[in-house]
């Protein structure tokens, strides 16, 4: 089953079927836009392969210049892709292209939203570390599916889709913030050292001395809107800068933040290890540490 009633929200067992349409409507998009199309992917719940869906399907284009796949507007609708300029007012650099019969007067059936984004965007990086994220977590993607229903069954079948996106919107931008430090896991980066070893960072209610080298990605914003904090392990000097590789996550749970965990290339700690040398901090956090798994 591919499409529903526009408004409708009904979920239904993932199926083969979305992720066939899904690789057709990719080719088809290739076919009239060429090299206008930087990457193409399938995204949204059709392409979380365990997860009930609405069976709408969701297609992420990267484009250079939004005015170079504006130039095949016409193309595009001739193909069945319709051009909606309003239906997206409220985010801001994605465009919005919709398919099913409801856009050409024929029906009421809505059977794809290609969004269209900036190549190398926070949208794009975002669409595909989310489905990403979902697809390699069973307990995140079961969570959602479960709010999902939970949300269909409070909503009117056929009036009730504000209503549902709007209870999906905290765990979307929750999942996001965890998608976003998990992409970096197994990553080699340079970080920057603010806080060196003996680094003493006096608090409100108590005074921080720092056993180890605690850093930040350069440019890359964590979930608190600063850039995104690291523990660097393994080396006993201070130093104000390093390269090494993302080893672990330090999930917060009472926190706006996580912090990632950093090593020398070929250097390994387990998750008490970990947990030992960043309680310092941690401490005073509802922490739970993930590791890379090799």
């Amino acid at each position: 089953m591919i499409g529903l009633k526009r408004g409708t929200v009904q979920l239904c067992e993932h199926e083969k079927e979305w992720e066939i349409e899904a690789q057709n409507t990719i080719d088809r998009l290739k076919e009239i836009l060429g090299d206008v199309i930087k990457d193409i992917q399938h995204v949204g719940s059709t392409s979380i392969l365990t997860m009930k869906a609405k069976p709408i399907i969701d297609i992420a284009v990267a484009v250079d210049e939004f005015d170079d796949i504006l130039a095949y507007e016409k193309e595009l609708k001739d193909a069945g892709f319709y051009y909606r300029p309003n239906a997206q007012a409220s985010i801001r650099d994605q465009l919005l292209f919709a398919c099913g019969n409801y856009y050409d007067g024929t029906g009421d059936l809505q059977t794809h939203f290609i969004h269209v984004v900036l190549t190398g965007s926070m949208d794009w990086i975002n669409y595909i570390n989310f489905r990403d994220y979902l697809n390699k977590t069973p307990s995140a993607a079961k969570a959602y599916e479960d709010l999902k229903v939970s949300l269909a069954q409070q909503v009117p079948v056929d009036s009730g889709r504000e209503k549902y996106l709007k209870g999906k919107h905290d765990f979307i931008m929750y999942t996001l913030r965890k998608a976003w430090v998990n992409s970096y896991l197994g990553k080699t980066v340079t970080i920057k050292i603010d806080r060196p070893i003996g680094y003493i960072h006096q608090k409100k209610n108590y005074t921080l001395t720092y056993p180890i080298n605690y850093g930040y990605i350069p440019g890359i914003i964590g979930g608190d809107g600063e850039e995104l904090d690291v523990y660097l392990l393994g080396v006993d000097i201070p130093v104000s800068e390093f390269n090494g590789k993302i080893i672990g996550i330090v999930h917060r749970r009472n926190d706006i933040e996580d912090k990632l965990v950093m090593a020398p290339e070929g250097m390994s700690f387990t998750g008490e290890e970990i947990a030992d040398a960043v309680r310092f901090q941690e401490q005073y956090y509802d922490s739970e540490i993930e590791i890379l798994k090799e």
